[in-house]
């Protein structure tokens, strides 16, 4: 069976007593910091760990309150599965309460208890008036339905019921995606001596083992793990769901920094555009501005950026929209991260929202085909969003990066879109490739129309180098790819491939002058019969520019009625004959010289010993010393 790991975070205004009621929960003292200690309030990330009365293990992250360290508040909020908002019974909900609650409902924390604080310190009336105001101030928030808890963190009252509560609630709690890809947001980083770079932080997914080569992104810096600790025990592997310390080698202290990740290489993406499902909070005074520069804050990021809106000239209070953001920095990102905007200066939290995927550009503003995109991206069928990014050929691996899904969830949307004739799987190599049906036949109608206007403008040519093709339709994929997707195509019978050849089904109509130049040029080559004359004297005598000469040549080579043969080009069916005439004749007298092949053929010499050669090479005759014998 495998085992669950939780995490368990607090929230509140400032001096409401999270520090003191995480202490009492699990008896660690989590502000570290001689100034935490001095000023009596949280400044920093603290982490504590409990067992619950189900033998569950649970990581507690304890958060600022004071709306000075909202940034770390955002950055311990990430990942959480449970949230205790915790308000003092002698003052109820302050300001930071409603930020920090603004917060967690962009943030979609799945479940939440509202612990009041200090009960020892009002009176039985007082806490009714208290928790029936505490009521109805929730109840249009994500707390309007959590459990209320009565605690004294001082004097440990209310304390069993409390984490009987939190058991409860984790319970409901699904399992977070150990075999998936690693991702660990860094909320902290420091050096040990003796031991070098550390880093923590909250596995969102994947499992960290021993001795495995990790990447820092941005940047894509390697580090090996070294060492992992979990509530202080040396262990062998973290899961998703459990905090975690990560010694890593090859890596220095001053080449990370909060807002880093840590992740499997060659599996998440990295850019400085995202697009987003946007909401503007209704607390929000002002409307959201196109460009407005705001602090983007995703997981233990924050970085500066300017909002693109794409279907709003403004975005008011409460209302949703589709935007990306351009931001200062790159970040990593993926599809369903939930994000939170602050106002750049003075900061406050304006709004939020959901992370559509990164964006390779910068978006149209008002176009329906774009907001489209927009819409499947947010609605999140995970057929569509499949499809979506299959509008090219794409192998498993590159899908397993752009959606972020297991392997088995991978094969089993492949296999829907399969099923309903939605997609194309086929090889390149030993790497399945998967296109959607629809993107493909798009694609090919489009290779189509390039070939057939290439082959009207020179129908001599009888079809496209597979290379000017490629060139044409500003493919960017590799050699190999697009070999692969060309045979793909001819397999569906879209067209022809001829050698190095791309060619249309439909017979190219050949123009009146050019059909009688042909013909003019047949019959004078038949007319010299085994003799040829030299092509573009030939071909000027009948009209065929000098320049224009070898491609008729090449043409009649390609249909099969000429063949070229060192610098000549003799008809298809004269050379049948010689070669029919030369069998016979050594089947008779065994071998052949050259001046009996002038004698037989009726040839000059100039004629005889490219031709004899010629046949040499089809393994019709071999030399033998100065004369030939049958193959």
């Amino acid at each position: 069976m495998v085992e669950r790991h939780y995490l368990v975070g607090t929230a509140g205004h400032v001096d409401h007593g999270k520090t003191e009621l995480i202490r009492a929960l699990s008896g660690i003292e989590t502000d570290r910091l001689r100034e935490e200690k001095q000023r009596g309030i949280s400044i920093e990330l603290g982490f504590a760990h409990m067992l619950l009365p189900s033998g569950r293990k649970v990581g507690i992250v304890d958060v600022p309150g004071h709306e000075k360290f909202i940034r770390q508040m955002l950055a311990g909020a990430s990942g959480m599965d449970v949230v205790l908002l915790v308000i003092a019974a002698d003052e109820g909900i302050m300001p930071q309460t409603k930020e920090h609650l603004d917060i967690l409902t962009l943030l979609e924390i799945p479940r939440g208890i509202v612990v009041i604080n200090k009960v020892d310190l009002v009176d039985e009336e007082w806490l009714e008036l208290m928790e029936e105001d505490i009521r109805e101030k929730l109840k249009d928030t994500v707390f309007s339905n959590a459990p209320i808890c009565r605690v004294s963190a001082v004097k440990g009252l209310g304390i069993d019921l409390l984490q009987n509560e939190i058991d409860l609630l984790l319970s409901e709690v699904e399992s977070k995606n150990s075999s998936g890809p690693i991702r660990m947001p860094i909320d902290r980083v420091f050096s040990i001596q003796g031991f070098g770079t550390v880093v923590t932080g909250t596995l969102q997914s994947g499992t960290v083992r021993l001795g495995q080569e990790l990447l820092i992104e941005p940047g894509e810096i390697a580090a090996k793990v070294r060492s992992i600790q979990v509530h202080n025990q040396k262990v062998k592997d973290a899961g998703a769901g459990q905090r975690a310390a990560v010694n890593l080698a090859g890596v220095e202290v001053a080449e990370v920094e909060r807002g880093s990740v840590l992740v499997s290489p060659k599996v998440f993406q990295v850019g400085n555009i995202l697009d987003l499902s946007l909401h503007n909070l209704p607390s929000s005074v002002k409307p959201i501005t196109q460009r407005q520069r705001v602090r983007f804050h995703l997981g233990t990021t924050e970085i500066l950026g300017r909002i693109h809106l794409l279907n709003h000239e403004e975005l008011p209070p409460g209302q949703n929209g589709f935007a990306q953001i351009l931001l200062e920095e790159p970040v990593l990102a993926a599809s369903g991260d939930r994000f939170v905007l602050r106002f750049y200066s003075p900061t406050h939290t304006i709004g939020g929202g959901k992370v559509l995927g990164v964006a390779d550009y910068k978006k149209k503003r008002f176009k329906e085909n774009v907001l489209d995109q927009m819409r499947i991206k947010d609605l999140g069928d995970p057929l569509e969003l499949l499809e979506k990014e299959i509008n090219e050929p794409r192998s498993f691996e590159e899908l397993l990066t752009r959606l972020q899904i297991s392997n088995e969830e991978l094969e089993k949307r492949i296999t829907a879109l399969e099923t309903n004739h939605r997609a194309e799987l086929f090889m390149e190599d030993d790497t399945k490739l998967l296109w959607g049906t629809e993107a493909a036949s798009n694609w090919r109608r489009m290779l189509i129309e390039v070939v057939m206007n290439y082959e009207k403008q020179n129908p001599l040519r009888l079809g496209i180098s597979r290379g000017e093709l490629k060139t044409r339709l500003g493919i960017q994929w590799t050699n190999r790819r697009w070999q692969t997707v060309l045979e793909q195509g001819a397999k569906h019978n879209a067209y022809y491939l001829k050698g190095s050849k791309v060619q249309t089904i439909e017979e190219v109509s050949m123009p009146p002058l050019i059909t009688k130049r042909l013909q003019d040029l047949r019959s004078k080559w038949e007319s010299f019969k085994l003799m040829p004359p030299d092509l573009q004297a030939g071909a000027e005598s009948v009209g065929i520019l000098k320049n224009e000469a070898v491609e008729y040549a090449q043409y009649l080579c390609e249909i099969g009625e000429w063949i070229h043969i060192d610098q000549l080009y003799y008809p298809q069916k004269e050379i049948e004959a010689a070669q029919k005439m030369l069998i016979e004749f050594l089947k008779n007298h065994v071998e052949i010289a050259v001046s009996e092949v002038r004698e037989l053929l009726g040839i000059s010499r100039k004629y005889a010993v490219p031709l004899l050669e010629y046949f040499d090479q089809q393994k019709v005759t071999k030399r033998n010393g100065d004369k030939r014998i049958l193959y």
